[in-house]
């Protein structure tokens, strides 16, 4: 979409949207006063390269994870995006990081020495990320609302505003797939 051609950009965000799948793995409840532990598992069902491919030292995939209350409150967030399009640095981010001799991250291809961390999904397989969070005692009765999306960008905003200048382009976000799950609140 940045470079001018909608046909294309349409094209590959359908593709990107058939890529992957998500599974929500949960408990068989949650009790009011007590850690929950779930998960959320990434398959790569539509890709036959890794998923995010090429350029992963600049592309972001990443799982942007909500636990809501009956009431909608949120309890737990994991992979939001900031005021200025910076993703959660606690978040889930399938990625390459790669650094330069003295182990600095950077972008620039001519500076990389080498990759001091790799996260990609290969093709038909999957990556699982573990949440937790405490279940409020207010919490008396109902379910709690678990939403995952898989989310992707070509490069971040960050890059975006350090190479064409800060506010020209907002790089554009793909919901990859969201996936939503309920989870009942006991006493015990």
């Amino acid at each position: 979409q940045l470079l001018g051609s909608p046909k294309h950009a349409k094209i590959a965000e359908g593709r990107l949207k058939s890529a992957a799948e998500l599974t929500v793995h949960l408990p068989e409840k949650a009790v009011r006063g007590e850690l929950v532990r779930f998960s959320v598992e990434v398959h790569n069902v539509g890709a036959g390269h890794n998923l995010p491919t090429s350029l992963t030292e600049v592309r972001q995939m990443w799982l942007d994870v909500t636990v809501r209350d009956p009431s909608g409150e949120i309890l737990m967030r994991s992979g939001a995006l900031d005021e200025h399009g910076a993703i959660d640095p606690e978040a889930n981010i399938f990625r390459a990081v790669a650094v330069d001799s003295q182990g600095n991250v950077t972008h620039k291809p001519w500076a990389i020495s080498h990759f001091s961390e790799v996260r990609v999904i290969p093709p038909k397989g999957s990556d699982t990320s573990a949440f937790a969070f405490l279940v409020p005692d207010r919490i008396r009765k109902g379910e709690l609302t678990i939403d995952a999306v898989l989310r992707y960008r070509s490069f971040s905003q960050e890059l975006a505003d350090e190479l064409l200048g800060e506010g020209q382009v907002k790089v554009p976000v793909v919901d990859m797939k969201a996936a939503q799950a309920g989870l009942a609140v006991s006493k015990k």
